[in-house]
């Protein structure tokens, strides 16, 4: 029998409720030691979270609070209920609120999340992928091209980026190629290049080259493996140049970076945000 108290929320019997552990999206599972101190605190806990779906009370937050309270022999406990997604996802469901509150989910929960996704809905861009479950961009990428060269999923032509927009997918020129072009104003082609066009034309090529050699440093995030979410990013620079140095970065990155942004959306990144 279901309880409504003043607050809108429902008590439930804990026999009522549905677990489905692979809406758990922790991959290590359940943390012993985090349900020992739940076990202390019960009358504290907030309320678990399910979704009624095809009559079932389906667990989709709290596993934690929903152990604790089974090893300390509750009969019921307080629950919201939420609407069923429109597109189904419990995963998704799941995910997303494990992700704002509780135990931090760590970087495997994340990456064993985009692993999910890129399966379900390879046809999505990596960076609305990596913006769904807390990664950047490169990290996504990787995993992509694992699952590619798994034959796991199938590589695709066409992307949907965040907002519904499409667009074509290009291969990125070979990083040695760009990482190879010769040092602004110094190359002998350069040189012969001023002489035979104007000087309007000699500054398009060197913003030109300016951009390509922008494109490959900006692809050696690649190459940072510890660098898998903006977070982690922010704590490397507060904790190599101090507050007020990190603070000085971000003021140029900012100011910089927006002009490089308006020219990516300019130039067809329908996905850049």
């Amino acid at each position: 029998m279901n309880e409504e108290n003043n607050s809108g929320l429902i008590t439930l019997q804990l026999t009522s409720i549905d677990i489905d552990g692979t809406l758990q999206p922790r991959v290590d599972g359940l943390d012993p030691e985090q349900i020992r101190a739940l076990e202390s605190v019960p009358d504290s806990w907030p309320p678990i979270a399910v979704v009624k779906q095809k009559g079932k009370n389906r667990l989709v937050d709290g596993f934690h609070r929903y152990a604790a309270a089974q090893n300390l022999g509750l009969e019921k406990i307080s629950v919201q209920v939420l609407d069923l997604p429109e597109d189904g996802d419990l995963h998704a469901l799941a995910f997303e609120l494990n992700a704002v509150h509780g135990r931090p989910l760590t970087l495997s929960d994340r990456r064993a999340f985009a692993v999910r996704l890129l399966r379900q809905h390879s046809e999505w861009s990596d960076r609305e992928i990596g913006r769904r479950c807390g990664l950047s961009q490169p990290p996504v990428a990787k995993l992509r091209k694992h699952l590619e060269t798994q034959q796991e999923i199938e590589p695709t032509e066409t992307r949907i980026g965040r907002g519904g927009l499409v667009y074509r997918v290009t291969e990125p020129a070979n990083k040695r190629d760009l990482g190879s072009l010769p040092a602004l104003e110094t190359s002998l082609g350069d040189r012969i290049g001023s002489l035979l066009s104007s000087e309007q034309r000699r500054q398009q090529r060197l913003i030109a080259q300016y951009l390509q050699r922008l494109s490959v440093s900006l692809q050696d995030q690649d190459q940072l493996e510890s660098w898998q979410t903006a977070t982690d990013a922010v704590e490397a620079c507060r904790a190599v140049l101090g507050e007020e140095k990190a603070g000085e970065l971000a003021q140029m990155l900012g100011d910089y970076s927006l002009n490089v942004l308006e020219v990516a959306r300019r130039l067809g990144h329908a996905e850049t945000e």
